[in-house]
C-alpha cells in the first residue's frame, strides 16, 4: 500500500512539473489542446469579400479617429474664441435697449372694403400678382397690409442656424469616435470606460440641447405670426403691437443666451475630453490590471 502511495504521489508531482514548464515557455499540453479543439474548435473561414469588407471599416475607422482628434485639438477651440468674438464685438449681438417699431411696410391698392372676400384677394383672380404679394422675401399674402419680418432676428437666426449645424457635425463624429474605443465587456478595470461613458452623455446632452435651439426658432414664428394678423385684423389696439415688440425683444435674449450656451457647451467639452484624452483613446492598460 505504501509503494503504491509513493507512485501515485511521485506521477502528480511530475504531472504538475511538466505543466509548469509547459506555461513558462508559453505552450500547451496536448490533453489541453484536444480539450480546446472540442470546446471552441478553430475560427471560421474569412472569406475574401468579408477580409475586403473589414479593411474597408478598419480605415474608415482610422480616418474617423484622425477627424476627431483635430475637431477636438483644432476646431473645438477655433470655434470658442470665434464665437467669444462674436458675442463681445458684434453689435448684433448685444442684449436690447429698446423695442423694434412693428408697422406695416405696404398696403394694396385695390381699395379699402374690408368686406371683400378671401376669394377676390386669392391670387387665382389677380392677373398681376404684385397687388397681394408681400414685401418680404415674395411672400403672396390675403391681407391688405403687409407687415415684414424683424431683420436682425433673421440675421441672427441665419447664423446660429448655421453655427449648430457644424456643432451638430463635429459633435457627431466625436462621439462616434469615443464609441468606437470603448473595449469589450470585462470584470473590472472599468473606471477608463466610465469615462468614455460619462463623455458620450455630455456630448449627447449638447445635441439635444442644439436640436432644442433648432426648434425654438419655428414656434417664434407661429407665435409672432399670430399676433400680427391679429395686429392687422385689429389696427386700433396698440395691445397687439407692443405685444409683438415684446415677442420680438424676448427672441433677440433668447438668440443672444443661445449662442452664448453653444460657446459655453464647446468650453466644457473641449476641456473634458483634453483633461482625459488618454483614458478615453485607451480605457484599460496592462499596469492598471491587478496582479501584474
Amino acid at each position: 500500500l505504501d509503494l503504491v502511495r509513493s507512485s501515485l504521489f511521485s506521477g502528480f508531482f511530475s504531472d504538475c512539473q511538466d505543466r509548469l514548464e509547459i506555461q513558462k515557455k508559453g505552450g500547451m499540453s496536448a490533453a489541453q489542446k484536444g480539450k480546446k479543439a472540442k470546446v471552441g474548435g478553430d475560427k471560421p473561414h474569412e472569406t475574401e469579400v468579408a477580409k475586403e469588407r473589414r479593411s474597408g471599416v478598419d480605415a474608415l475607422r482610422a480616418r474617423l479617429a484622425v477627424e476627431a482628434e483635430i475637431i477636438v485639438h483644432e476646431k473645438m477651440p477655433a470655434k470658442i474664441l470665434e464665437l467669444t468674438k462674436v458675442l463681445e464685438e458684434g453689435d448684433l449681438w448685444k442684449y436690447p435697449t429698446h423695442d423694434d417699431v412693428v408697422k406695416a411696410v405696404s398696403q394694396s391698392t385695390g381699395g379699402g372694403d374690408k368686406k371683400r372676400k378671401i376669394d377676390e384677394l386669392s391670387p387665382r383672380k389677380h392677373s398681376n400678382a404684385t397687388e397681394i404679394e408681400g414685401a418680404a422675401n415674395g411672400v403672396e399674402v390675403k391681407s391688405d397690409f403687409v407687415f415684414a419680418s424683424n431683420s436682425a432676428i433673421l440675421q441672427q437666426q441665419e447664423y446660429l442656424k448655421s453655427e449648430i449645424q457644424d456643432c451638430l457635425q463635429m459633435l457627431s463624429k466625436v462621439k462616434i469616435w469615443i464609441h468606437l474605443n470603448i473595449p469589450k465587456v470585462e470584470d473590472g478595470n472599468n473606471f477608463g470606460v466610465s469615462i468614455q461613458e460619462d463623455t458620450v452623455n455630455e456630448l449627447t446632452k449638447a445635441e439635444d440641447t442644439s436640436f432644442s435651439l433648432l426648434e425654438a426658432v419655428n414656434k417664434y414664428f407661429m407665435t409672432r405670426g399670430k399676433l400680427v394678423s391679429r395686429m392687422a385684423k385689429y389696427p386700433g389696439l396698440h395691445d397687439y403691437a407692443k405685444s409683438v415688440q415684446e415677442v420680438d425683444r424676448r427672441e433677440r435674449v433668447n438668440l443672444c443666451l443661445s449662442l452664448y450656451d453653444l460657446r459655453n457647451n464647446y468650453f466644457i467639452l473641449f476641456d473634458s475630453i483634453t483633461k482625459n484624452m488618454d483614458k478615453i483613446k485607451k480605457p484599460r492598460s496592462a499596469h492598471d490590471l491587478p496582479f501584474t
